[in-house]
């Protein structure tokens, strides 16, 4: 597991504070580490993904958001299988699914629906699943 934090406070959003994301990635340090890590997020990357699963299930306190590059695990058959394994341990986590298999960006409006983004994804398309997936979290973030 590796673990990247930015203390940035320039570049944090400010409606979602401190992020912890899981990442699983075959790239621990590639761009979407990066850009995580440039919000503010507390960034830990798994490059296995029954470690990563594990790692969100048992963790005591809890990720904020899993983004999932899918197409170095499986594609999206992969990923709905690990967003099953989540529901059914009734890990309440915020997902991003990233595939070259996805045409578009879809911006899903249920809140535990998972954003899915075509890879590569520009900075800006990004960025607004990112903010979108977390848009609720400030009110938890606070309560």
């Amino acid at each position: 597991m590796q673990r990247l934090t930015s203390t940035d406070a320039r570049k944090l959003p400010a409606q979602t504070p401190g992020a912890r994301v899981m990442l699983l990635s075959q790239d621990p340090q590639g761009l979407n580490a990066l850009r995580l890590g440039s919000y503010g997020c507390s960034v830990e990357t798994e490059t296995e993904i029954y470690s990563a699963l594990s790692g969100m299930i048992d963790d005591p306190m809890g990720y904020d958001l899993f983004v999932m590059e899918c197409d170095g695990f499986g594609g999206i058959a992969a990923a709905e299988r690990a967003i099953a394994t989540l529901i059914v341990a009734e890990a309440r986590i915020r997902v991003i699914l990233l595939s070259r298999e996805f045409d578009a960006p879809a911006y899903p409006s249920g809140r535990r629906s998972a954003v899915s983004l075509p890879d590569p994804v520009s900075d800006a398309n990004f960025r607004f699943g990112y903010e979108h997936v977390l848009r609720d979290r400030i009110t938890q973030f606070f309560m």
